[in-house]
């Protein structure tokens, strides 16, 4: 009489072979230089969609380390963040009624259209990105260089973006009157 197979023994061996296998795989194709890099070549929609949702699930699950300030709306934050925007963003984001620079044409991916009608910012979401960047997509972490009120400043006048027109995001980016 033999004895039935030891299945747990079975699949663990399989599931460790598989994991040699897919590790040896993986290993292969980073080292091969088969995936192209370049900037000039979109990426297939796999990968777009797999960056892209791993982006989405890790900025929202820090989304409640950013509590919003109730200065948003102050002309003056707006003005300041404006100013920033023009300092330090609309190298690759742009401004509304001028061509896109050199810089933004050659980012992969595009920087997203912050002038854009129908886009409804989110500010903790926002700060979230100029505070600590985007890996692998050219958005750079301001947290090093500005403070967190700067960086709300920021959000603030992204906040107005959405169907600005020129002369609109001219007024916005002034200082106030008397200050």
């Amino acid at each position: 009489m033999t004895s039935p197979p030891n299945t747990p023994l079975i699949i663990a061996g399989t599931l460790a072979v598989a994991a040699v296998l897919g590790g040896v795989g993986t290993y292969a194709f980073v080292n091969s230089g088969l995936y192209d890099v370049s900037a000039t070549t979109p990426d297939s929609k796999l990968v777009y969609w797999a960056t892209h949702q791993t982006m989405e699930h890790s900025v929202a699950a820090r989304l409640g380390a950013n509590v919003v300030p109730a200065a948003l709306e102050l002309p003056a934050t707006i003005a300041t963040g404006g100013q920033i925007f023009v300092a330090n963003c609309a190298v690759c984001h742009g401004r509304p009624g001028v061509e896109k620079t050199p810089i933004a044409q050659g980012l992969n991916p595009t920087p997203p259209d912050l002038y854009r009608a129908d886009r409804e910012p989110d500010a903790q979401e926002n700060f979230q990105f100029i505070k600590h960047g985007i890996k692998m997509t050219g958005m750079p972490a301001f947290g090093p260089t500005q403070t967190d009120e700067q960086v709300w400043a920021l959000v603030a006048f992204l906040n107005l973006l959405p169907g600005i027109t020129a002369p609109d995001f001219d007024a916005a980016i002034a200082p106030p009157a008397g200050g």
